[in-house]
């Protein structure tokens, strides 16, 4: 359990006994049902400020989003927002969500490959130089459009994809066919388009590729590459003044488990971009910035054996805990009481795809025994669906160390009345 825990450095055990902040965590929650979340914002702040403080020591030019895509909780965005950190927001939702928080729209960048008129007209009435990444021909068209009829002249950046190596893409999963950016060649087209209007002006570049990422093997191809494609779009009077690169970082215990620096990271861009004194330099974290500032607290709900496995089937289940390709939850328990049978875990939907981590645990388990889920802060709550039981409520631990309902579980009466809404 202790080699587990060893990133998480507010998770320890003492007598056997899981402690959050040095607090028993069985005591912090005792008055608390499970299934729940709890969010640590003081995590959060711990992960933003290691980025920020390593950018510093080698960047002079740099600004950090937060993707609203990988949590969209309102409290997140607030402490975002007194953190200084600015919003990547992909849809009239998360737009919306953000005029909620009383963002400066100065301080967003809109994301995404279909934006409609809708989105982008309500985007640019909040802020006419407010950022928007683009990957089409067809959107610069009606983003000039609707610039011209508004009499503005939004910044636009070009999403391209990257030149890789085969080995490379092959390695980290990337495809040349993803639906995210626009070939690089092509994207000169989209770069000489917006310089020759007189309603858009072309700023930067913007490059996301892969996530869950950790390796600086990678970015010493990916940023050669950008910085030569930088100099070939000078070449046709294109001068760069922003490079976004994206977000993708693996969560922190991660990049500790693969030996990744943020600091080396930092200093690979001053290294690799030859202006970079004339660039700024844009990031947009998400699973980073609050994969770890969230733990699912659940519990044992049954246990059976069958074909010579073990299963124990927990009280939260994927409807919360999206099991997607990148997600990396690690299970431990509340109580150690020494190592046991292996043990795979379940939640209790009727679904194969149910599973809690995809290897099992070796420690002992038994009904009614409470279960630390980690790293589960990314992708669970914005992608969260009500199938067949409703989504858990959120605690915070506050400044006292204490526990806050910050949202609620879903109303069990009302799920079951919303389907009948309209039928009496």
């Amino acid at each position: 359990m202790k080699n587990l825990i060893s990133s998480f450095s507010y998770l320890d055990y003492k007598t056997n006994l899981l402690t959050l902040n040095n607090i028993p965590l069985n005591e912090l929650i005792k008055d608390v049902d499970t299934p729940f979340f709890l969010y640590l914002p003081k995590r959060f702040e711990q992960n933003y400020l290691a980025l920020k403080n390593s950018l510093s020591k080698y960047l002079p030019n740099f600004q950090i989003f937060y993707a609203v895509k990988a949590n969209y909780l309102g409290k997140i965005l607030l402490d975002a927002k007194k953190l200084g950190l600015g919003l990547e927001v992909m849809s009239l939702f998360e737009i919306l969500l953000a005029r909620r928080a009383k963002y400066s729209f100065n301080n967003l960048i809109f994301n995404g490959p279909a934006k409609t008129e809708l989105e982008l007209t309500t985007y640019l009435k909040e802020n006419s130089n407010a950022r928007i990444n683009v990957e089409s021909l067809n959107e610069l068209v009606l983003i000039e459009r609707i610039a011209k009829k508004m009499k503005i002249k939004p910044k636009v950046t070009v999403r391209i994809h990257p030149n890789l190596s085969k080995e490379t893409e092959k390695r980290m999963l990337i495809k040349k066919s993803s639906k995210l950016g626009i070939d690089y060649e092509r994207a000169k087209k989209l770069f000489s388009f917006a310089k020759d209007s007189d309603f858009l002006e072309p700023v930067g570049v913007h490059v996301h590729v892969g996530t869950n990422l950790s390796s600086h093997e990678f970015f010493d191809e990916l940023f050669d590459f950008m910085n030569s494609y930088i100099e070939s779009l000078r070449k046709i009077d294109i001068q760069i003044k922003e490079v976004n690169l994206g977000g993708g970082l693996a969560p922190p215990n991660v990049l500790i488990r693969e030996n990744f620096s943020l600091y080396r990271f930092a200093e690979q861009i001053v290294t690799k971009f030859e202006n970079y004194k004339d660039i700024l330099f844009l990031f947009e974290p998400g699973r980073y910035l609050i994969a770890d500032s969230f733990i699912a607290l659940t519990k044992i709900l049954q246990t059976k054996k069958s074909w010579g496995r073990k299963w124990a089937f927990v009280d939260i289940g994927a409807n919360s805990l999206v099991p997607l390709r990148y997600s990396i939850y690690s299970v431990i328990p509340l109580f150690f009481k020494g190592k046991g049978q292996y043990c795979n875990l379940g939640g209790p939907l009727c679904l194969p795809v149910d599973i809690i981590t995809k290897e099992a645990v070796d420690f002992m388990v038994e009904n009614d025994d409470l279960l630390a889920v980690l790293n589960c802060g990314a992708y669970t709550l914005s992608m969260s669906e009500q199938f067949g039981y409703p989504r858990p409520p959120v605690y915070e631990l506050n400044e006292k160390g204490k526990l806050k309902l910050i949202k609620p579980s879903d109303d069990i009466e009302r799920m079951v009345e919303e389907n009948f809404s309209n039928l009496e």
